[in-house]
């Protein structure tokens, strides 16, 4: 019998390496434990959320946050982490361990059923973690533009000791998409327990990657697979008490995987000093249910966010439906399908309003109903990290590139549409251990 301890340093990957030799499943049930270990599997990295412009934060609040790497965070510094920080690098990287030592060890048991269902959630768990550190510390990939730009390591075993390069682009997307093609064929197409993954997930975060890289064919085809499935379905935001300190269940019918964002004070509940960006707030229109659910007043005069799907104080970071719908809209904009993305956005944003006072929108161009699913994504989806993904691909569009300006303590920083600073550095203490290039961020 495996005993299920994992020493790992908080600061970086490879620092204080976990030993392995103390974190070997030896049966099925061994390996059921790890996976359903949610507290350190379902996690997604947080620093997007806090470098975007979901979000603003008075002198007070800049001033309350726990961590020098927060503020060097908020305000774009090149430099964030002090020594011996980075739990957005080294906790998504266990993610990707534990998978790895599943993968691994299941390959000496006997087959089964089960046991392939669980290779399966390792594989997508793989995924689902690589892809999400990219999207902090990796350029964004433009397929067929910058294939062979250098990413960030690529961990496909549970060798701590070997050396992990950082890998060309092309082949860190195809690893990832390699991966969730080889869960779906052996995952559930539902589980009740949403910290599993599933053939919905699958098909959800294959949505996200290929949007992301700008596969809008396929990327619209997996969203459509989703949308399709009878397990979810949208909720009736009329059906909610807007009264409640969280006016969302954990896993609602709109849940497809549970994950949450990495812990940090900047979003804590308790801190009324930061709030949503002050644009989003006035950007709902009278009798849009996402306002009243989403925000809560503070005595000081701003927004703070109580929306999220975790059902608790986590701020949900996992993949809904909601988030499917507004990815096939766009995919259906961009190939000019405006009559049936005009359609699937009104579906959507009707279950959004107060009875009565949503009225249907129809466009003419395909540009204009563009910036109205976009800008419709944005309210949707914020406080889950979503905007920073999308401000990193849109930015490569002159139409949708937008600066993002923080003002603290009498200083006014602007982070450009083209600045190398939408790529967070390497921790320190990981470079020391795993000698790779440090990511320029000097614009």
């Amino acid at each position: 019998m495996m005993t299920i301890v994992l020493i790992w340093g908080c600061s970086g990957f490879l620092d204080e390496r976990p030993n392995k030799e103390i974190l070997i499943p030896t049966s099925e049930q061994d390996i059921r434990s790890l996976l359903d270990n949610d507290s350190e599997l379902n996690l997604v990295p947080s620093f997007g959320l806090l470098s975007s412009d979901d979000l603003i934060m008075t002198d007070d609040g800049y001033a309350s946050l726990r961590t020098e790497e927060e503020q060097n965070a908020y305000l774009w510094r090149e430099n964030i982490w002090p020594a011996n920080s980075g739990a957005d690098w080294s906790r998504i990287y266990r993610i990707i361990f534990i998978a790895n030592v599943v993968l691994e060890q299941a390959e000496k048991l006997p087959e089964s059923e089960e046991l392939s269902k669980m290779k399966a959630e390792a594989f997508f768990h793989r995924a689902h973690a690589h892809f999400m550190l990219a999207q902090v510390f990796s350029p964004h990939y433009e397929k067929g533009v910058n294939d062979q730009d250098l990413g960030i390591p690529l961990r496909m075993n549970s060798e701590i000791l070997e050396r992990s390069p950082r890998v060309a682009l092309q082949t860190y997307y195809e690893a990832i998409l390699k991966d969730l093609d080889q869960a779906f064929e052996f995952l559930p197409t539902f589980e009740n327990i949403k910290t599993r993954p599933t053939q919905l997930a699958v098909r959800a975060l294959q949505s996200r990657v290929l949007l992301t890289i700008g596969e809008y064919d396929l990327a619209e085809a997996a969203a459509d697979w989703v949308i399709s499935r009878p397990e979810v379905s949208l909720l009736n935001y009329e059906s909610l008490n807007s009264d409640l300190n969280y006016p969302f269940v954990k896993y609602n019918e709109e849940v497809i995987f549970h994950s949450v964002l990495i812990s940090h004070g900047y979003a804590s509940v308790s801190n009324v000093q930061v709030w949503i960006n002050p644009y989003i707030i006035e950007s709902y229109q009278d009798g849009d249910l996402r306002k009243p659910l989403f925000t809560d007043l503070r005595p000081n005069g701003g927004y703070t966010f109580k929306g999220q799907y975790s059902g608790n104080f986590s701020r949900f970071g996992g993949l809904a439906l909601d988030e499917i719908y507004y990815i096939k809209a766009e995919c259906l904009a961009r190939r000019n399908q405006i009559g049936d993305a005009s359609s699937l956005m009104n579906q959507l944003l009707e279950t959004r309003y107060a009875a009565g006072h949503f009225v249907s929108q129809e466009f003419g161009a395909g540009q204009e109903l563009l910036e109205w699913i976009l800008e419709e994504k944005r309210k949707s989806l914020v406080y889950r990290g979503i905007n920073w993904i999308d401000l990193r691909r849109l930015n490569k569009d002159p139409d949708f590139q937008r600066v993002l300006v923080r003002q603290i303590n009498g200083e006014t920083v602007t982070l450009n549409p083209t600045s190398k600073k939408y790529v967070l550095p390497i921790p320190e203490n990981e470079l020391a251990l795993n000698p790779i290039s440090q990511t320029d961020r000097k614009d």
